[in-house]
């Protein structure tokens, strides 16, 4: 039960990481189509879809990953190779097919700040693993 607990705590980090990373992604591309004027709404798009990616992707991967496995090392290489498959995801759904055509937007960019997002969710998750005591 304790490992339940651990992969809802780390909801936190993974919201507060990724949003960071969304919040990149729409500065380094966004700017190419101007889409950065409309920022307000689009960070609460992109906060929203993070809240909502969490359950369905690394919820799943928290738990297992925090039962099985012990190596921070290969949780590391877990995580950063998740986080970019959620940056791959995250650029497909924000923009549109056209818009990366015709403003020659790179999907690059997106996967290279969510992996590095989940390298840093790797390493809290190993901190707060180590450090926090649950019931």
């Amino acid at each position: 039960m304790k490992n339940f607990y651990h992969s809802l705590i780390m909801w936190i980090p993974f919201v507060l990481f990724f949003s960071c990373a969304a919040f990149g992604v729409e500065l380094i591309e966004g700017n190419k189509i101007m889409t950065s004027e409309y920022f307000g709404p689009l960070l609460f798009i992109d906060v929203s879809l993070i809240v909502m990616l969490y359950p369905i992707s690394f919820l799943p991967l928290t738990f297992l990953i925090s039962k099985y496995l012990k190596k921070p090392a290969i949780k590391m290489i877990l995580f950063t190779f998740f986080g970019g498959g959620i940056g791959a995801l995250f650029f497909e759904i924000i923009y549109d097919a056209r818009f990366v055509e015709e403003f020659n937007l790179s999907i690059i960019t997106s996967i290279l700040l969510f992996s590095v997002a989940g390298v840093i969710f790797s390493l809290v998750e190993t901190v707060i693993k180590k450090n926090i005591r649950f019931v």
